[in-house]
């Protein structure tokens, strides 16, 4: 058949350059003859006549653009009616063009979000998508980060990276004594700006040599915002001292105005060199501890190093520093991961629940696009005795489907329209939003010249998506049949049928995802984290930089505590090194078992962090074997940690815990007691190890106070503040909230897919309505005649309605039934294997039940028809 085809348009072709060769030389001659009358010789005459016509190049080239022209006059002049033909149908047009407009503009919205998470993950750095992360991972999963001593081995054993950039984040106190306020830093290797690419706004980036010596070059750089709204944009600031953690560091340039830092979702104002650590943080050097992974390390591939090659790279790299260091590095190897992919910041949060949420914007606009269909083919219906005087007047089928389109077209391009405008002001909503914490979130999301050319092309798809089915069956109907009935029977089509069904189906999905995402977001809500939420009060603090060593800072701790609890409306204090449910990754660390060491020489690891005595108490999380810390200042029994129930399922699970020895770096932990499980990291999670240390034991200088309160806790943060003064002026508490207040911080990312959720999904319920109610009505006005015959051979009005239901709904459950297995496998693979039954039953019967609702009420008023009015009409 595809010979056939071939030779068909060779012969066809070769036929239209004959003709066209015939009419050139019916040219050729005319203008010649017209020269020969001007008194221009015959063989002159001809010769001009042959160049001005005689090239079928050229004369193929003015019939096309003869033709082009044509057409754009005639699809102007169909534009022009599709615009009268639409406003004499207001609310048909405006029920499309806005259901579109929402569509495109919640696309455009998401993908211009996500295009910038992944395309543009690091704002002010050209070709940012081409960067990879490095990032070690533990033989448990987890990402733990990398060392300084890492990224030196790394840097020196990678041929196929082009520069190696090693960075990590750092709250520091900013301002003379008495005046800090918090910032956030970055603290980098000498070779950060410079593997960027990026360029100085004004003085000079850091250099490789700054980040050579431990505690050595005291200088900064600050963000293009730090110094507008610190130094109100003066040149002078180049060489000024700041004050950093009550170190003095001088600010040798400014970072372009865009560039935020490599952190997803954060923005910095300070870039120091790494070597710089120890002196902000009065501790001991990290640069030589193996076990210190408090870095990422970033990579610009050479040119021409594919990503298997430097996989490959990475991983005999990371082997070989297993065989060289087998206490750090035993079981721990490194993925080469996109930028956008990072286990720290907000991206990890981001890409998937923007993924999740196109795939929903997409379902949403093909709902839409069906709906529409299914308004215009109706409407079309109605239309078919115009389109029958339109082709008796000698309208061909092209110029049907020409005018039909160009009505859809014409409403795509006010959907687009107004979906941009919608786009644009949901960018700007986005970036106004208040986001969670102390932390300097911010969203990287703007409508740029892809998201607008994305609304333009969704309103041109979307508009050939639900307007060439109308545009087609209008094109092919019958102009006699269609002038010699009085009306058309409004029998149904396939084609309306399987949109509705097509519609139906999709709806179902929607409301499905739509309604675990709430019920997912409602149950974080209200389960038990597995500790105490109301009436607990929190403040930090950082002793970093302020010269106290760990014997100062554990009495001033203990000072601290004993006032706390001295304080009438304070039930009890404590303090922990991290607050469960925040955004930032808890910590990990590598262990031993005393007695019982992995064969293969490598550790096991675990969530730890350090809280004082009582902490557990405060927090209501029960010990179910051993006993608290001892006392702070207790330093007659050795370390000592408490394990969770996970810990001992995992790895005691032979023998009593309690008293059981843990060895974590150069130190052996005695197990105190065994607590509860509770959440750590994030709503929805497996159970996960953790190891609570003793401040005694593992000493920090920054913690979170926790206060229970035994009124409201607002009450009870002056006395905190009155209380930490009064021990020391200088301390300043940071980022005051209570419990509640925290734990809604990290439902931040899952509040704004399910408030999204919340609000489309009525919209999908509303648009599936509208399209059966459209089908039904435009079927019933049509069946005037038939039911008022019925009616007049005694048919009951309950029988008619129920028959015009049941014919409506079938082509609903049609659509339901797949898509309700889909649903199925859906919510198997997005709920561990669990099913909701009140999901999968509940959303049909709600979709049913609305559908059904849009179809009685045209079968109702249809079927209350007078008959003898009825047969009267026809």
């Amino acid at each position: 058949m595809t010979l056939f085809r071939r030779l068909h348009r060779l012969l066809r072709r070769h036929r239209v350059d004959e003709e066209m060769r015939a009419e050139m030389r019916a040219h050729v001659e005319l203008e010649s003859q017209r020269l020969q009358r001007e008194g221009i010789g015959a063989s002159q005459a001809r010769a001009r006549a042959e160049r001005e016509f005689g090239n079928l190049a050229q004369w193929q080239q003015r019939a096309r653009e003869q033709s082009g022209a044509a057409w754009l006059e005639h699809w102007q002049r169909d534009f022009q009616q599709a615009a009268r033909l639409l406003v004499k149908a207001p609310l048909l047009s405006l029920v499309i063009v806005l259901s579109l407009a929402v569509g495109i503009g919640a696309n455009a919205v998401i993908f211009s979000w996500l295009r910038g998470v992944v395309f543009r993950p690091i704002p002010g750095v050209s070709e940012a998508s081409k960067l990879v992360l490095i990032e070690p991972r533990n033989d448990a999963g987890a990402y733990p980060g990398a060392s300084w001593a890492e990224y030196r081995d790394l840097r020196a054993a990678l041929p196929a990276v082009q520069d190696l950039i090693a960075f990590r984040m750092l709250p520091l106190d900013y301002g003379p004594p008495g005046h800090e306020e918090r910032a956030f830093a970055q603290l980098v290797s000498g070779n950060y700006f410079s593997g960027l690419g990026v360029p100085p706004e004004i003085g000079r980036l850091l250099r490789e040599n700054e980040a050579a010596v431990p505690g050595g070059m005291p200088v900064v750089v600050i963000s293009h915002e730090f110094w507008v709204n610190r130094f109100a944009a003066s040149p002078d600031v180049i060489g000024k001292e700041i004050q950093l953690n009550a170190r003095t560091l001088t600010v040798v340039g400014v970072a372009p105005e865009g560039f935020r830092g490599t952190v997803i979702g954060l923005t910095f104002d300070l870039w120091i060199p790494a070597t710089m650590s120890s002196v902000l943080l009065a501790g001991p050097s990290e640069f030589d501890q193996r076990e210190a992974r408090n870095y990422s390390l970033l990579a610009r591939p050479a040119p021409g190093a594919e990503a298997p090659r430097l996989q490959a790279d990475v991983t005999g790299a990371m082997a070989t520093l297993a065989r060289r260091f087998p206490a750090s590095n035993v079981g721990v190897t490194a993925d080469v991961l996109p930028f956008w992919k990072s286990p720290r910041g907000a991206g990890r949060f981001l890409f998937s629940g923007l993924a999740v949420l196109q795939v929903f914007m997409t379902l949403v606009l093909v709902v839409v696009c069906a709906n529409a269909a299914n308004l215009l083919l109706a409407r079309a219906q109605s239309r078919r005795r115009e389109v029958g005087v339109r082709l008796a007047l000698g309208a061909r089928p092209r110029h049907i489907l020409r005018l039909f389109l160009a009505e859809a077209l014409f409403l795509g391009f006010l959907a687009a329209v107004l979906g941009s405008l919608l786009a644009e002001w949901g960018t700007e909503a986005l970036r106004a939003v208040p986001l969670p914490g102390a932390f300097p979130f911010r969203f990287e999301t703007e409508l740029s010249v892809a998201g607008l050319v994305l609304s333009g092309t969704l309103g041109v798809v979307c508009a050939l998506a639900f307007g060439l089915a109308p545009a087609i069956r209008s094109a092919r109907t019958d102009s006699h049949l269609a002038l010699r009935a009085a009306k058309d029977n409004g029998g149904r089509t396939r084609g309306r049928g399987a949109l509705v069904a097509l519609e139906n189906g999709l709806a179902l999905l929607v409301l499905v995802i739509a309604a675990l995402f709430m019920r997912s977001f409602l149950e974080s809500r209200t389960d038990d984290p597995g500790f105490r939420v109301s009436g607990v009060l929190l403040g930090q603090y950082d002793l970093s930089g302020r010269k106290y060593d760990r014997a100062a800072g554990l009495a001033l701790l203990s000072d601290l505590l004993g006032r706390l609890n001295a304080v009438p409306g304070i039930e009890s204090a404590a303090v922990a090194s991290r607050v469960p449910l925040d955004f930032h990754a808890m910590p990990s660390a590598g262990f031993t078992i005393d007695g019982a060491a992995r064969s293969d020489g490598g550790k096991d690891r675990a969530l730890a962090y350090a809280v004082t005595p009582g902490y557990l108490e405060l927090m209501g999380i029960p010990l179910v074997a051993g006993s608290d810390f001892v006392p702070l200042t207790d330093s007659r029994r050795g370390p000592q940690v408490i394990v969770n129930e996970e810990f001992v399922r995992r790895y005691l699970a032979t023998g009593t815990p309690v008293g059981r020895r843990i060895v974590v770096g150069p130190a052996s932990y005695e197990v105190a007691g065994v607590a509860r499980n509770a959440l750590y990291e994030t709503f929805g999670e497996r159970p996960k190890p953790v190891m609570y240390f003793s401040y005694r034991d593992w000493y920090s200088p920054m913690g979170q106070i926790h206060v229970r309160t035994r009124a409201a806790e607002s009450l009870a943060s002056s006395d905190l503040r009155r209380t930490v003064q009064g021990v020391n002026p200088e301390i300043i508490l940071y980022d005051v909230r209570t419990m509640t207040e925290h734990v809604e911080k990290n439902l931040f990312f899952r509040r704004i897919p399910a408030r999204l959720f919340g609000i489309l999904g009525p919209l999908v319920l509303v648009l599936a309505a509208t399209g059966v109610y459209a089908v039904v009505a435009y079927s019933v006005a049509r069946r005037t005649t038939e039911i008022g015959i019925r009616m007049a051979l005694g048919a009951t009005r309950g029988r008619v309605v129920r028959q015009i239901v049941s014919e409506s709904l079938a082509p609903v459950w049609l659509g339901i039934v797949p898509a309700w297995l889909i649903a199925v496998v859906i919510m198997i693979h997005a709920n561990h294997g669990v099913l909701v039954l009140s999901i999968l039953l509940g959303v049909p019967a709600l979709l049913l039940a609305v559908v059904g609702l849009a179809a009685w009420l045209p079968a109702r008023r249809a079927a209350g028809v007078d008959p003898v009015v009825a047969l009267r009409a026809e």
